[in-house]
C-alpha cells in the first residue's frame, strides 16, 4: 500500500494534468463566495468556503483513483502486479489514498482564499472535529475511489461514466447545497452517499456551537467508507481473476 502510495505521488509531481484541481479551487471558492456575499447571507459563507473543497475530493479520487487500475493495463504493467505476490487492492488503495490526500489540500486553499481574497475568516470552533471529519472522509473516498476503480476498468466508456457521477453526487452530496432542501423522495438515496454526511460535519465542526451526535455521524462515515472498500476489493478480485482466466491481462 506505502509503495502504491509513494508511485502516486511519484506520477502526480511529473504530471501538470493531476494538479488541476489546485488552479481550479480558487476560481471555485472565488464564484461560490461571490454569490452568497453578494447575496449576503453571511450563513451561507462556511457552504461556499467548503463545497469547492468536497468537490476537488470527489473529481480527483474518482478521475485519477478510479483510472488507476486502466492505467496500469495501459501503461503495460498490469502483469508486473498480477506476478507479484502483492495484494492488487493494496496498491490500489495506497494510490487513491495519496490522490485523496493531495485533494485534501484544496481544503486548506480554500480557506487561504477566502482570507486573502475575500477577508472572510472562518472560526473553526471544533478543530480536533474537524480534523478528525476530514481524515475520516479521505478514508471514505480512497474506499469509494477503489471500488470506481475496479467497475472502470470493466468499460471502455470511462469518460463517459466518470463525467455521469459528478455533478449528480455533488447534489446527493449536500456539496453546497444542504440535503434537506432537495425533495423529500430523494435524501434517503443522499445518506447513502458518504459526502452528505461528510458535508454536513464539516460545516458543523466549523460553525456550530455544539455538533450533535458527532461520534455516531463519524462512525457513519467510516462504515460508508468500509463498505465501499469491500465493495472494490470483490470487484478487483474478480477481475483479476477474469483477467488471468480469459489471458486479458494486458490490453488484448
Amino acid at each position: 500500500m506505502l509503495a502504491g502510495c509513494r508511485l502516486q505521488y511519484a506520477e502526480s509531481r511529473r504530471q501538470p494534468a493531476h494538479l488541476m484541481a489546485l488552479a481550479t479551487t480558487p476560481l471555485f471558492t472565488a464564484m461560490f463566495l461571490s454569490i452568497t456575499l453578494h447575496a449576503g447571507d453571511r450563513r451561507a459563507v462556511v457552504y461556499a468556503v467548503i463545497a469547492p473543497g468536497l468537490i476537488n475530493l470527489w473529481f480527483l479520487s474518482l478521475d485519477l483513483g478510479g483510472e488507476s487500475v486502466s492505467r496500469e493495463r495501459w501503461q503495460g504493467t498490469l502483469e508486473l502486479l498480477f506476478a507479484t505476490p502483492a495484494s492488487l487492492v493494496a496498491v490500489v488503495f495506497g494510490r487513491v489514498l495519496a490522490v485523496a490526500g493531495l485533494a485534501g489540500l484544496t481544503f486548506l486553499e480554500a480557506l487561504l482564499v477566502a482570507r486573502i481574497g475575500f477577508g472572510v475568516s472562518l472560526e473553526i470552533r471544533h478543530g480536533g472535529l474537524l480534523a478528525a471529519a476530514v481524515a475520516v472522509t479521505l478514508f471514505a473516498m480512497a474506499g469509494t475511489s477503489t471500488a470506481f476503480a475496479g467497475l472502470l476498468v470493466l468499460s471502455r466508456e470511462i469518460l463517459l461514466f466518470q463525467n455521469s457521477l459528478t455533478y449528480p453526487f455533488y447534489i446527493l452530496g449536500g456539496v453546497l447545497v444542504p440535503l434537506s432542501l432537495l425533495p423529500g423522495w430523494i435524501q434517503p438515496f443522499g445518506r447513502l452517499v458518504f459526502l452528505s454526511w461528510s458535508s454536513d460535519l464539516i460545516r458543523d465542526a466549523i460553525d456550530r456551537p455544539v455538533v450533535p451526535g458527532w461520534p455516531w455521524r463519524l462512525a457513519v462515515i467510516a462504515l460508508l467508507g468500509l463498505a465501499t472498500l469491500a465493495a472494490g476489493q470483490a470487484v478487483i478480485g474478480r477481475v483479476a481473476d477474469r483477467a488471468r482466466r480469459t489471458g486479458s491481462v494486458g490490453l488484448a
